[in-house]
C-alpha cells in the first residue's frame, strides 16, 4: 500500500498543482486575446467589405474588390505585426483619385485582363481625361476649358495638361501580370524616346517611367507589413463571391491559426509556464518556512535542514509548476487558434475555461505518474484506480470551491486560487469519509463495489497456526544443521500441574490490507 499523506496535505499539493496550471493558462490566454482580437477584426473587416457587394452588377466589381482586399489583407498583416499603420479603401471615383491610402503613401489599382491594358491605364495624362470626358457629352452640350474641367474635378486649373492622372501615387496591378506589364511599359518608352522631337512623346516617355519605377504587386507599409498579392483570375472569382454574399476568408488561408505570429504565442506559453514556476515553488516552500519561522522564534535557532528541505521542495514545486503552466497555456493558444476545434475556440473566453484546463491537466499528469509506476510494478492495478479515484475527489473539489469563490467574490485569479484551495481540502475530507463508509459496508455486508474491493474468504495464517493446523510455507522452511552431540548432566526438575484451559478463537471480517477484507482475530 502506497504511503498516505494526511488530508491536509494531499488537499495543499494537490491546490498547488492546480494553481500552477491555471495561471498558466490564464496568463497566457490574458497575453494572447488583445493581439488576436485585433487580427481577427481586421478579418472580419474583410469579409464585411467583400460582402457588403452582395447584388452589385458593376462590370468594374472586380476592381472594387480588389480594393478591399488589398486595403485589409495589410492590415491584418499589420495587426499581426503588431503594427498601428493601416490602410483605407477611399472609395472615390473622382479624377485622379486615390483607391487605397496608407498614411501619406497613396496607391492605384488597375485590374484589367492583360498586364499591358493594366500599366498603360496607369499612365493616362490629365489630357486624356478631358478628351475623353468632352467625347462623352452630347450634341449641343456646352464644352468646358481645361481650366473649367480641372476646377470641376477639384484640381488647381493652371496644372500642366500632360502630367500622368494618378502623378505621384504607387501603380498595383495584379501580380500575374507585372511581367507582361514592363515588357508593354519598356516598349512604349523605347518607342516614345526614339521620337523626342515631339514634345508630347517626351512627356508620354516621363509618364511611362514612371508607372514602370513604381509599379507594384501588393501594398506596403514602413515596418514590413504588406497586402496578399491577387491575380486578375481570383480578382474575377472574388467579384463573383461578392456578388453572392458568400466569401469566406478561411478558403484563401485567411485564419487566425495562419496569421498569427506563432513565435509571439510561443514567448507568451514561456513566460506563462515561468510565471506558473515561480508561483508553484513560492507554495511548495510555505509550509517549511512557516515551520522554520516558528521554530527560530521559539528556539532562537536556525534549522539549516529544514531550509534544505524547503529548497527541495521549491525545486520541486518548480519544475512541476512549469510543465503544468506551460502545457495549459500551449493548450489555451491552440484553443484561441482554432487547433481544439470551434467548440474549445468559442468557449476559451469563458471563465470557466481556464480552471477546467487546469483541474484535466493535472489529473492527467497524475494519471501518466502514476501509469508509469504501475508499469515498473511499484503500484498496483487497485492502488492506481485508487490514486485516480483521489485526485477526482481532489480535483473536482477545488474546481467547485474555485468557481463558487469567484462567482460570489469577482476578484481576478485571487478569488479562484482561494476558492481551490479551500475546496481541494474540503474534497480530500469527503474522499476520506467516504471510503470509511464504503469499506465499513464491504466488510459488513460482503460488497466488492465492482470489483475495486477484494472479499478473502480463506483464514489468515495468524489464525490457522493458533488453531493447530500445520503451515507450510517456503519463506520458513529451513535445511536441517548437523549439530555434534554433547554431554549433558541430569538434573532432577520438580513437576508443576497446569490447569487445562479451553482456547476459544473469535473471527470477524475486517480489513487486512489495501482495499481487501478478510478474517482477522477478534480480540478483546
Amino acid at each position: 500500500m502506497p504511503k498516505e499523506k494526511n488530508t491536509f496535505e494531499e488537499g495543499y499539493d494537490y491546490a498547488v498543482d492546480n494553481l500552477s496550471a491555471y495561471f498558466g493558462s490564464e496568463l497566457s490566454r490574458q497575453a494572447n486575446q488583445p493581439y488576436l482580437d485585433s487580427i481577427k477584426k481586421e478579418i472580419d473587416n474583410l469579409t464585411e467589405a467583400i460582402n457588403s457587394y452582395k447584388g452589385n452588377a458593376n462590370p468594374q466589381l472586380k476592381g472594387y474588390v480588389a480594393e478591399a482586399w488589398h486595403t485589409y489583407t495589410f492590415n491584418i498583416d499589420a495587426a499581426a505585426k503588431q503594427s498601428g499603420e493601416r490602410a483605407k479603401q477611399v472609395l472615390s471615383n473622382g479624377l485622379g483619385s486615390v483607391d487605397v491610402s496608407v498614411g501619406d503613401d497613396q496607391y492605384s489599382l488597375k485590374y484589367y485582363q492583360t498586364g499591358g491594358k493594366s500599366a498603360l491605364a496607369q499612365a493616362h495624362s490629365l489630357e486624356y481625361a478631358y478628351q475623353r470626358y468632352i467625347h462623352k457629352l452630347g450634341e449641343g452640350s456646352e464644352i468646358p476649358t481645361r481650366e473649367d474641367y480641372l476646377k470641376m474635378n477639384g484640381i488647381d486649373p493652371n496644372t500642366n495638361m500632360q502630367l500622368g492622372m494618378y502623378e505621384g501615387q504607387a501603380r498595383l496591378i495584379p501580380s500575374d501580370q507585372i511581367k507582361d506589364a514592363i515588357e508593354t511599359l519598356n516598349k512604349r518608352i523605347a518607342r516614345d524616346l526614339n521620337n523626342l522631337d515631339n514634345p508630347d512623346r517626351a512627356e508620354s516617355a516621363r509618364r511611362l517611367i514612371e508607372v514602370r519605377d513604381k509599379l507594384t504587386t501588393h501594398i506596403s507599409g514602413p515596418n514590413g507589413e504588406q497586402s496578399l498579392e491577387l491575380t486578375e483570375k481570383d480578382s474575377r472569382i472574388l467579384a463573383n463571391q461578392a456578388k453572392e454574399g458568400k466569401f469566406d476568408p478561411a478558403r484563401y488561408d485567411i485564419t487566425l491559426a495562419k496569421k498569427a505570429d506563432m513565435m509571439l504565442l510561443c514567448e507568451n506559453a514561456m513566460k506563462a509556464g515561468l510565471n506558473a514556476a515561480w508561483i508553484s515553488a513560492l507554495l511548495k516552500m510555505v509550509p517549511q518556512l512557516v515551520t522554520i519561522i516558528k521554530n527560530m522564534i521559539q528556539e532562537g535557532l536556525l534549522d539549516f535542514n529544514g531550509l534544505m528541505e524547503a529548497g527541495k521542495a521549491g525545486l520541486s514545486g518548480a519544475k512541476s509548476g512549469f510543465f503544468n503552466g506551460f502545457l495549459c497555456a500551449a493548450i489555451t493558444s491552440a484553443s484561441q487558434l482554432g487547433y481544439m476545434g470551434k467548440a474549445m475556440q468559442s468557449v476559451v473566453n469563458s471563465a470557466s475555461f481556464a480552471p477546467c484546463l487546469g483541474v484535466a491537466v493535472v489529473l492527467l499528469y497524475q494519471a501518466m505518474s502514476d501509469g508509469i509506476k504501475c508499469a515498473k510494478g511499484e503500484l498496483s492495478g487497485a492502488q492506481y484506480a485508487y490514486n485516480i479515484e483521489r485526485s477526482l475527489y481532489v480535483g473536482v473539489g477545488g474546481l467547485a470551491g474555485g468557481l463558487a469563490l469567484q462567482s460570489l467574490i469577482p476578484i481576478p485569479v485571487v478569488s479562484y486560487a482561494v476558492g481551490s484551495m479551500i475546496g481541494s481540502l474540503l474534497g480530500g475530507f469527503a474522499f476520506v469519509a467516504k471510503e470509511s463508509a464504503m469499506m465499513s459496508l464491504c466488510v459488513k455486508n460482503g460488497y466488492t463495489v465492482f470489483g475495486i474491493v477484494e472479499q478473502d474468504y480463506t483464514m489468515s495464517e495468524e489464525v490457522r497456526k493458533k488453531l493447530g493446523f500445520p503451515v507450510y510455507g517456503y519463506e520458513e522452511y529451513e535445511f536441517q544443521k548437523y549439530e555434534y552431540q554433547t554431554y549433558h548432566t541430569q538434573t532432577y526438575e520438580m513437576q508443576k500441574y497446569d490447569w487445562k484451559q479451553i482456547d476459544c478463537i473469535i473471527l470477524k471480517r475486517g480489513v487486512i490490507g489495501f482495499r481487501k477484507v478478510g478474517y482477522v482475530l477478534y480480540k478483546t
